[in-house]
């Protein structure tokens, strides 16, 4: 089970320890993560499926039934969670046009929004 946020407020939650399940040695302290951990289940997967394909983006297209411009702002929006690129504006006329085409559906297209914003 993978934990980012509080379930309670939704705060960002903090790693405090560690605990070895062979010896049961015990870490405590203030842990710094990953910034993959910053990044949701189905971010995850799209990163899993996108190495499995070698970076094709045609046959992401194929296997996840999206658009090429979903694709590429899926992993816009990873590479942005991740830190590693600043967005400069909001265009939103790549999701209307996916969700136009049939190949998002609202409640994709308002998540993919919601994940823009809060960037």
């Amino acid at each position: 089970m993978r934990l980012n946020n509080c379930p309670y407020c939704s705060g960002k939650l903090k790693v405090k320890e560690y605990q070895c399940t062979d010896c049961n040695l015990i870490l405590r302290g203030d842990f710094e993560e990953s910034g993959f951990a910053h990044l949701s289940q189905s971010q995850l997967d799209f990163i899993q499926t996108f190495l499995i394909v070698q970076g094709n983006i045609k046959e992401m297209e194929k296997r996840l039934n999206i658009s090429y411009p979903t694709v590429k702002n899926r992993l816009s929006e990873i590479i942005q969670t991740l830190g590693c690129q600043n967005q400069e504006t909001l265009d939103y006329m790549d999701i209307l046009h996916d969700l136009g085409e049939g190949f998002i559906d609202v409640d994709e297209a308002l998540d993919i929004i919601n994940t823009r914003r809060k960037k």
